[in-house]
């Protein structure tokens, strides 16, 4: 993960419409739940889409003008899988009627 505090907008990057700066904020700070939930809002599956997406949001990233760009794929991954490792997210088997 990036060390510097990343809040400049940067959405345009990110063909979901994630809201990248919310979370990435939140995670800065470890409020991973809030982050999780800030996610969860614009991403149903984030376990997925960090893994398979190309991460053009990266490339949109502003601070890679004067630094590295936030490494926006890993946090999003961070984030579902302290989810997961909190049982905050879990499995759900679908029901048959």
């Amino acid at each position: 993960m990036h060390g510097l505090r990343h809040t400049v907008l940067h959405t345009s990057g990110c063909p979901l419409g994630n809201l990248i700066p919310e979370w990435n904020d939140l995670a800065f700070q470890g409020r991973w739940r809030d982050a999780l939930e800030v996610l969860l809002a614009t991403d149903n599956f984030p376990e997925f889409t960090s893994e398979i997406c190309p991460a053009p949001c990266e490339g949109s990233c502003v601070l890679g003008i004067t630094h590295e760009p936030v490494s926006i794929r890993q946090i999003e991954r961070e984030i579902i899988e302290e989810g997961f490792r909190q049982g905050w997210v879990g499995r759900v088997r679908p029901v048959r009627d």
